[in-house]
């Protein structure tokens, strides 16, 4: 069986929120005296206000050099320089130079200077217009003194940064030129370094473009090839040169040309087949023009980074000629290096199959070559000791002399090797200081120019530059004028009305429609009655009486009570007795015009009950059916009742004492019939919902209110008549608030004096038996109310007969309705919630709070509550206030 969904849809949620937005309506006076007051006090400021003008300068940010000493982007920049320029306007210093300047605010001056630099913020404005300009703006009462003001800032701001700029440039400038000085220096001393390592060390040699005297050896076998390093120092000696050692020598060239590999394997320019120059200085005038490429490579892409970005295709390009530039130099270094070697043609297939593990073999014999060669020269060297304290001979001596070579000792091998270890490391380290010292001297010399040009463009305000776009000018219409002001306030007063106005709906916690109900989380929303027309009370009407034996010590019994004539009286104007009441005559009653019989001295109670009992038409009844409760209130059988002490006897639990006959009109039901549609249809949908709960037995349903004039009278008044409506059940009406009894006043009923529900439940706490007296006010519909506005025995209701009496009735009828009274205040609703079958809470719309209601469900008690009525829900919100009309509460709107 499908079910609905009890979560609000977005439809819902935005019409509960229109609708509390709506509220704000109720507020409208107190809003628009809000709005005439802030009205008045704009109108007043506005006049009171003086007028103010204000002068605008704009400033332009431009580059006009670039030297690449600053990263940023000129967007980046100007964003930076916003900030800072911002900062030096404001600055103590500056504005109050342009106080004294100007005169400005001298009451503030007086005072202190500080309060005027103050005050003269406020009114200095510095906002950047775009990425470039940024605008300087002064406000003043006086045009001409708001233009004048507004140029000198702009004129100090261009001059504070110029002075800042041409500051950091020169100072940039000055050290750059100290690191220049200390770079070149630590060349020189690097220099001198590694010249006195090669003094020492002839066998080394400088690098290409080192030195202009380095030596360029030449192969070896050569014409006018240079003699080795042996017969070098021989020569410089003064000693005889010694024949070369051809075990030696021949080892030599086998290391060159496992180097000479070595180096064509790492040289991917060196490629098998190449042919390579005849002499040295060929393949230095080679190396010397890759080197002249590659510069020439290197300017070409420097000239073009200078236009287009490093991803333009030019850019690209010229990069990839700096890469074959540095590749043919590469090649041209490796054959410079194969050349002086003395290979004069280029290995063929080996360097092809240069392979990892043939790389590793060519290392290991070279390795190999290296000792060998030691050896010899150790071995030459320490042959035989020279006279004199000389040295080791040479190979090449040893060579000369045709001395066989010799197995050296193996410490002396090891000596030799670790000189040569210590001999290279020392030359690296020397050239790599070298070359370090010269790259650190390239970028000192790179940044010293670029500082160079940067205070050279601060000089001539040529680099990065503020000038004036717009002058300050002078102001023809009022920045804020009296119109604005008094606009400004009207608008802020508007809005201050409307959320004043909003505050007091969101802190309003009076229920005005059926979705507050449901906020709150309580009882459930049974239905929502809309508010009713107001029409004029009910004719005022007579009770006509059935006709039995007076009560005994019934005052007023045949006279006339207060509020109407006695009972037994004729109605005003009626000639003789009136027709037979609806449902026929009580027990009793006699037929109209037929006199009553005294009963006989002497006779009990129950005797002169049953004597002046008149079945009438319910003669064909069975007795024993009497107390049915199917059968006619009039035919209501006999009943047993006792007392303590007391005789027993039988009797009539409840009979009719008086009828409401209108043959002008429809009587009660006036108010029913006058009701529209739409209250209608609230109270049928509230009666299918009692006729759910009763399942076919009686219901005793009362209802209350939290507080007073909330309508629960007339919400029951109208209740008993819709049970009633069509003789679909047999309802009383019971006037259950004995502290304020409305019901026969909501009637228009006069009722005698003994027909008082408290005066017969008074009777009977006074050991009286009596049946329940009721008056017909229709075929299905009875009342038990009270003839006054003030209750006979109002501590009745707190008796044990008051329980009593609505079992009684609730037996013979199918609905009970009690006007209940007010549960806050009082305990009396409690009373009437444990005499009852179930509770409706009435509450009134705009009028009753949340916080009452919430309060009288909790005294309650969820046991027997069925849910709460909104009673005179407004189609707009109103706003309601208790007042006491003739000494009763009754409601106003306001």
């Amino acid at each position: 069986m499908a079910s609905l969904s009890t979560e609000s849809t977005p439809r819902e949620r935005l019409d509960r929120a229109i609708s509390v937005l709506g509220r704000v309506r109720m507020y409208w006076r107190g809003a628009a005296a809000m709005m005439a007051v802030g009205l008045a006090i704009s109108f007043a400021l506005a006049l009171a206000t003086k007028r103010v003008w204000r002068s605008e300068a704009t400033i332009l940010y431009r580059d006009t050099i670039q030297t690449g000493r600053d990263l940023q982007s000129s967007t980046a920049r100007a964003a930076r320089l916003g900030s800072k320029l911002k900062d030096a306007l404001t600055a103590r210093g500056t504005l109050a130079g342009v106080v004294e300047a100007f005169g400005l605010y001298p009451e503030k001056t007086a005072r202190s200077m500080v309060e005027a630099v103050e005050e003269m913020k406020n009114h200095v404005g510095f906002r950047a217009q775009s990425s470039d300009t940024y605008v300087v703006s002064f406000t003043h009462d006086d045009p001409h003194v708001a233009q004048q003001v507004a140029a000198r800032l702009t004129q100090i701001l261009l001059d504070d940064y110029r002075r800042d700029s041409l500051g950091t440039a020169t100072m940039t400038r000055d050290f750059l030129r100290k690191e220049l000085a200390e770079a070149s220096s630590k060349v020189d001393a690097a220099s001198r370094a590694l010249a006195t390592f090669l003094a020492r060390n002839p066998q080394f040699q400088w690098g290409l473009n080192d030195s202009p005297y380095a030596p360029a050896p030449q192969p070896l076998g050569s014409p006018g090839a240079p003699a080795p390093a042996a017969l070098a120092r021989a020569l410089s000696s003064a000693q005889p040169v010694r024949p070369v050692d051809p075990q030696l020598a021949a080892l030599e060239r086998q290391l060159a040309r496992v180097e000479a590999l070595l180096g064509a394997g790492r040289s991917p320019a060196a490629a098998p087949g190449q042919p390579l120059p005849q002499s040295v200085v060929e393949a230095q005038r080679a190396r010397s023009a890759a080197v002249a490429a590659v510069a020439a490579a290197e300017a070409a892409l420097a000239e073009k980074l200078t236009t287009v970005t490093p991803i333009h295709p030019d850019a690209v390009a010229a990069k990839r000629r700096v890469e074959a530039a540095k590749s043919q130099l590469t090649a041209a270094e490796s054959a410079l290096g194969l050349v002086r070697a003395g290979v004069t043609e280029a290995p063929a297939g080996e360097a092809r199959a240069l392979t990892p593990s043939r790389r590793a073999a060519l290392a290991a014999e070279r390795t190999a070559l290296l000792r060998q060669i030691a050896g010899l020269r150790a071995r030459a060297g320490g042959g035989r000791a020279p006279a004199g304290g000389e040295g080791p001979r040479a190979p090449a001596e040893s060579a000369a002399r045709g001395e066989g070579p010799r197995a050296p000792p193996s410490a002396a091998d090891g000596g030799a090797e670790e000189r040569v270890i210590e001999l290279e490391t020392e030359w690296h380290r020397l050239r790599l200081d070298l070359e370090r010292a010269r790259e650190y001297l390239k970028t000192v010399q790179a940044n010293e120019r670029a500082a160079d040009l940067s205070a050279d463009a601060a000089e001539n305000k040529s680099e990065t530059e503020l000038d004036v776009l717009d002058q300050a000018y002078l102001p023809s219409r009022p920045d804020r004028g009296r119109g604005r002001v008094f606009f400004a306030g009207a608008a802020v007063t508007f809005f201050f009305a409307l959320g004043v106005a909003g505050a007091r709906v969101l802190l309003n916690d009076t229920l005005y429609d059926g979705g507050d109900i449901h906020a709150l989380g309580g009882p459930a929303l049974l239905a929502a009655m809309p508010e009713l027309p107001a029409r004029p009370p009910l004719r005022e009407r007579t009770i006509v009486p059935a006709y039995y034996a007076e009560p005994p010590g019934a005052s007023g019994y045949g006279t006339e009570p207060p509020g109407g004539p006695g009972y037994g009286a004729e109605p005003p104007g009626a000639a003789g007795p009136g027709p037979e009441p609806p449902g026929g005559l009580g027990h009793g009653a006699e037929p109209p015009g037929a006199p009553a019989e005294a009963a006989p001295a002497g006779a009990a109670p129950e005797d002169t009950l049953r004597d002046s009992l008149d079945l009438g038409d319910c003669e064909g009844v069975d007795r024993s059916s009497w107390s049915a409760p199917e059968a006619p209130l009039a035919c209501v059988g006999v009943r047993s009742f006792a007392r303590a002490g007391g005789p027993a006897f039988d009797g009539p639990e409840v009979e009719i004492i008086g009828a409401d006959l209108d043959p002008e009109g429809h009587g009660v039901f006036e108010l029913l019939r006058g009701a529209p549609a739409p209250a209608l249809a609230a109270l049928r949908v509230l009666r299918h919902r009692l006729d759910q709960r009763r399942a076919g037995e009686p219901l005793a349903v009362a209802v209350v209110s939290p507080g007073r004039a909330e309508g629960k009278t007339a919400l029951a008044v109208r209740l008993a008549m819709t049970l009633a409506e069509a003789e679909r059940a047999r309802v009383l009406l019971v006037d259950g608030h004995l502290a304020c009894p409305r019901v026969a006043a909501t009637l228009g009923l006069r009722l005698p004096a003994h027909a008082s529900f408290s005066e017969q439940l008074r009777r009977r706490m006074a050991g009286e038996i009596r049946p329940l007296g009721v008056i017909a006010v229709s075929q299905s519909l009875s009342v038990l109310a009270e003839p006054s506005h003030e209750a006979s025995y109002p501590a009745a209701l707190h008796s044990v007969h008051f329980e009593a009496a609505m079992r009684t009735l609730r037996r013979y009828h199918d609905y009970v309705v009690i006007d209940g009274p007010p549960v806050l205040g009082s305990g009396d609703a409690n009373v009437i919630e444990d005499a009852s079958d179930g509770i409706v809470l009435v509450a009134r719309a705009s009028l009753t709070r949340a916080s009452s209601l919430t309060r009288a469900a909790e005294q309650l008690g969820d046991r027997r509550i069925l849910g709460v009525v909104l009673n005179d829900v407004a189609p707009r919100p109103v706003a309601r206030k208790r007042v006491c009309i003739d000494g009763e509460p009754a409601e106003q709107s306001v």
